[in-house]
């Protein structure tokens, strides 16, 4: 057996993320098959959340209201997966590679890593879906609807505007 190195326990983490795909292709096309409309809108600022669609995972269209004084909010969909799954997963493709998670919490320890941090850094980075831990369970969330992307776009559009101009 060799020892754990740097890159090996990348691979592990780009494995884990991967592992993920199927479910993060389901969030990307259920988005892009969304239709935002005043009254979807709406009835998701009364109700907070709403279920779109449930087989094979349960997606959930969500809100967050920005505190910027206009209103601004954001639309993600989401979806939740009990901790464990994550952890079974992380276990697998530990074990395919040769090593036990307490060799993973060896190495991170001696080395001044996280992998579970990493991860979600990861499956940032390469799906554009966020993660996050709460309680016993994973929620991934995709962004939908962001509105400062208007209010950035409306700036720069000013900016664009005032250089033209001068």
């Amino acid at each position: 057996m060799f020892g754990l190195t740097y890159d090996l326990w990348n691979e592990i983490i780009d494995e884990i993320a991967l592992a993920h795909d199927s479910l993060f292709a389901a969030m990307h096309q259920a988005g892009e098959e969304l239709q935002l409309s005043a009254a979807l809108i709406d009835d998701l600022k009364s109700k907070r959340e709403l279920m779109i669609a449930n087989d094979p995972w349960e997606l959930r269209l969500m809100i967050d209201f920005i505190e910027d004084g206009i209103g601004g909010f954001i639309i993600y969909l989401a979806a939740v997966e009990p901790l464990e799954i994550l952890e079974q997963i992380k276990a697998n493709v530990t074990s395919d590679h040769g090593f036990s998670l307490e060799d993973i919490e060896g190495f991170e320890l001696e080395h001044g890593l996280n992998m579970q941090e990493e991860i979600f850094v990861e499956m940032e980075e390469s799906f554009g879906v966020r993660a996050e831990v709460r309680e016993d369970e994973v929620v991934y969330e995709l962004v939908i609807f962001d509105s400062q992307d208007i209010d950035d776009s409306r700036s720069s559009d000013l900016a664009w505007q005032e250089d033209i101009e001068n």
